[in-house]
């Protein structure tokens, strides 16, 4: 007899997404969130990690290989994202982990960020960006030995966690491995498509294992964080862009 068992949902609160995911990521599944420059990866993560602390009672840690914590505050805070008290509520916890220290960081099995997390409970985490670890290591078995150990590490702190990547917008692959693509639980890529002397925004659900999900891509704007128009179309056919 089947053993009928109730995926629990994590909803991401981003407005249009949910509704295409069956209401939210897996809990403690890892989702990698891939897009080329401007095409807002960095506000999909923040905002995950924002819904969680401020609509779900999910606290979460942010974690950074670039932009300082105040950097990301002031540039987040045009959405009226208050960050700062979040923070002080010990409901999220922002970390900027130096380049030059990604490595060490590594080698102690994430020390730094098994800290911010036992710090706040997290129940959420970002990563961002996972190009910035795979541009220091050297060597293609090596890049793809710490993918596959940071997923694996990720999965065990009991938190649902996002990825982000860079990449070109044409490109196959969506890490410079190839390979967490695959390992990952989902994988969303963000489109900034040129249209005309303007570009545009859009969002496609490439993967989310045990989840029935929306397969179009969807436009989508950052006026207010991003939102996502499911029954909307990007222009054109999928050849033009």
């Amino acid at each position: 007899m089947a053993v009928d068992r109730k995926i629990e949902r994590v909803p991401t609160g981003i407005i249009g997404l949910d509704e295409m995911i069956e209401g939210g990521f897996k809990r403690n599944s890892s989702v990698l969130v891939v897009g080329g420059c401007g095409s807002g990866k960095s506000t999909f993560g923040m905002q995950f990690i924002y819904n969680g602390a401020l609509k779900y009672n999910e606290p979460g840690v942010y974690v950074s290989f670039e932009e300082y914590p105040e950097s990301l505050k002031e540039n987040f805070y045009r959405y009226g994202w208050d960050l700062d008290e979040l923070e002080k509520q010990n409901k999220i916890r922002i970390l900027r982990i130096d380049p030059k220290d990604v490595l060490n960081i590594i080698r102690e099995n994430y020390g730094a960020i098994v800290d911010a997390i036992n710090d706040v409970k997290a129940k959420r985490v970002v990563i961002d960006s996972i190009s910035s670890i795979e541009i220091l290591i050297e060597g293609a078995y090596a890049k793809k030995e710490n993918a596959l150990r940071l997923c694996d590490w990720l999965k065990k702190q009991n938190c649902t966690s996002v990825i982000v990547s860079e990449s070109e917008q044409r490109l196959p692959e969506y890490s410079s491995h190839g390979v967490i693509e695959f390992i990952v639980d989902g994988v969303i890529i963000l489109y900034n498509i040129q249209k005309g002397n303007v570009r545009e925004s859009a969002l496609e659900v490439l993967k989310m294992r045990g989840t029935k999900h929306m397969k179009k891509i969807v436009p989508f704007n950052m006026e207010k964080g991003i939102e996502i128009f499911p029954n909307e179309v990007v222009f054109g056919s999928a050849g033009e862009f």
